[in-house]
């Protein structure tokens, strides 16, 4: 592969200061700016004498520093910029709203509109999780309109590739709450000739959305999970933090009927633990924990053999 000078303007990044090694790419969400490294600095090497001089002394280092700042245009030109890491010369940039375009161009292009569009950023700006809400309701006498939803994640620092996951978004008591499954997601995607990449899988989901969502939730609500099944779901929570087990525990008593006095508490169903953790993870920010909850909920839930046949094909890049 390329260096990433060599690939700079072929990722639709501003190379009008590559002669001083600096790419950048501004968007509606932030600016980004990537520097190529060196050792010590120049002014420093010039009051350097000859007895001083080490090898290592103006040497450009392998790697690009990564700076990041918001889009506030009263913010100027300059400045503000925070460092936020590194990246290898080999690292592969995607836009964040270059990549929710193509994606959305390709939800448009199955026939189905888009409902809604929320993104959330880490706060070094560096990490976007946008949440595309598909206009295609399936109502269910449990859980009410559940609509499908597609979920695009990308970085701007090496720390995760450029992918879609497929999901689910419904109201629960005027909360808008939105699920990510782990499963079926795809990695690493490339934009270009997205139309033939992206479409096919968006619109297996969509189809196997309609017909197994319904399943998915009457299998959960009706299953009760087991004592052994409960604890693991709320100890996957406890390795990413205590509080967070008291409120989704918390959550999940507020969803089962009063105890009766002398009666050991009833265990919940499966559905009841998905939507207590949903109920926390959808207004998680931050993005990696947020995962990591949606990970234990998907654990709880009773999937349909067909539903989890299409997640597997989609991830091994079939869809039929």
């Amino acid at each position: 592969m390329a260096n990433f000078n060599e690939r700079a303007a072929s990722m639709n990044l501003d190379i009008t200061g590559a002669h001083k090694g600096l790419y950048s790419y501004v968007d509606r969400f932030s600016e980004v700016v990537y520097r190529e490294l060196f050792t010590g600095e120049e002014n420093i090497a010039n009051e350097i004498t000859n007895d001083d001089i080490h090898l290592t002394d103006l040497v450009r280092v392998p790697k690009l520093g990564v700076f990041t700042k918001g889009p506030n245009p009263e913010n100027g030109p300059d400045g503000d910029y925070e460092y936020v890491g590194v990246v290898s010369n080999l690292y592969s940039f995607v836009g964040n709203d270059i990549l929710i375009q193509k994606i959305k161009e390709s939800i448009e292009n199955t026939g189905t509109p888009i409902l809604e569009e929320n993104n959330l950023l880490n706060y070094k700006l560096t990490s976007l999780r946008s949440e595309i809400i598909i206009r295609s309701s399936q109502s269910h006498s449990i859980s009410g309109d559940v609509l499908p939803v597609i979920i695009i994640n990308n970085s701007y620092d090496g720390t995760k590739a450029a992918s879609i996951s497929f999901g689910l978004s419904m109201n629960h008591n005027r909360e808008r709450l939105i699920f990510a499954f782990t499963l079926g997601e795809l990695k690493q995607i490339h934009i270009d000739n997205s139309n033939t990449s992206i479409e096919a899988p968006i619109e297996t989901y969509l189809e196997t959305f309609s017909e197994n969502i319904g399943a998915m939730i009457t299998n959960s609500f009706n299953t009760q999970l087991t004592e052994e099944g409960m604890l693991y779901s709320l100890s996957v929570i406890e390795d990413i933090s205590k509080n967070r087990k008291k409120s989704i525990s918390h959550l999940l008593k507020e969803m089962l009927p009063d105890v009766v006095e002398g009666q050991p508490m009833p265990l919940p169903s499966s559905w009841q633990v998905f939507l207590a953790i949903v109920r926390y993870s959808s207004f998680e920010t931050n993005l990696n924990v947020k995962r990591m909850l949606e990970n234990a909920a998907q654990s709880a839930l009773v999937i349909p053999g067909r539903m989890l046949d299409v997640f597997k094909r989609i991830s091994a890049g079939r869809t039929t």
